[in-house]
C-alpha cells in the first residue's frame, strides 16, 4: 500500500490561490475602458485622412493624365463627371469621372476616345466650384485648361461629412496655368461639406 502525501499548505497557514482578485479585475478593465475611449476616435480621424489624401490623390492623377494627353497626342481631352463610367453627366455631387479624348470635339466619349475611369466612394462627397460648367474640364493641346475660351481657374472639393477630422475636406486647385494639385486641408464646416470657392 502506497503512502499518500498531502500537499502542505502556504506559508502563514493559508493555501496558494490563483487568478484576479475582483479588485485587479475591475482595475483592468477600467486601464482597457481608457485605452479603447482613447485608441477609437484617433484611429477613425487617421482613417478617414487616409481615406481624404487616397482620393485627391486619385483624382489629381485624372486630371495630370488629362493635361498630358492633350500635350502628347496634341488633341483636347477631357476629364468628367460620370456615375456609369461611359457617358458624362452634369450632376452633383460627383459619383466618378471620365479621362478621354475628344478628336470629334462633341464633349462626349465615343468608342474609344475613353482613356482612364475612375469613381469615389460613399461617403465621400465631390463638389466643383461655379468655374467648372457641366462638370467638364478641358485641356486643350498647349495642356492648359479652358472654361469655353477663357484660362480655368477653379477647385473641386473631395470631402467626409465628419468632424474627425476637423479638416474634413482636400481642395484640389487648377491654376490659370493648367496645374493641378492639392491644397492644404480643409475644416469644410463637418457634416456640411459646402461646394468650393474658385479660388
Amino acid at each position: 500500500m502506497g503512502i499518500i502525501r498531502r500537499k502542505s499548505p502556504a506559508p502563514g497557514g493559508h493555501r496558494a490561490s490563483h487568478g484576479f482578485t475582483l479588485i485587479e479585475l475591475m482595475v483592468t478593465l477600467g486601464v482597457l475602458a481608457v485605452v479603447i475611449g482613447i485608441g477609437i476616435p484617433l484611429f477613425s480621424t487617421m482613417t478617414n485622412g487616409n481615406r481624404l489624401t487616397g482620393a485627391a490623390n486619385e483624382a489629381v492623377a485624372a486630371f495630370q493624365i488629362a493635361r498630358s494627353e492633350a500635350i502628347r497626342r496634341n488633341v483636347r481631352t477631357v476629364l468628367c463627371e460620370s456615375i456609369d463610367s461611359t457617358t458624362c453627366r452634369n450632376g452633383s455631387p460627383w459619383r466618378g469621372w471620365i479621362v478621354f479624348t475628344d478628336f470629334n470635339r462633341n464633349n462626349i466619349p465615343d468608342a474609344g476616345e475613353i482613356m482612364r475611369t475612375g469613381t469615389f466612394e460613399g461617403p465621400l462627397v465631390v463638389l466643383a466650384s461655379s468655374n467648372i460648367p457641366n462638370n467638364r474640364v478641358v485641356f486643350r493641346a498647349d495642356g492648359l485648361a479652358y472654361n469655353d475660351n477663357a484660362l480655368l481657374e477653379a477647385n473641386l472639393r473631395i470631402c467626409l461629412p465628419v468632424n474627425q477630422p476637423e479638416t474634413n475636406a482636400r481642395d484640389i486647385a487648377i491654376t490659370l496655368g493648367g496645374r493641378v494639385g492639392v491644397k492644404a486641408p480643409v475644416d469644410a464646416a463637418g457634416n456640411t461639406c459646402p461646394a468650393p470657392g474658385n479660388i
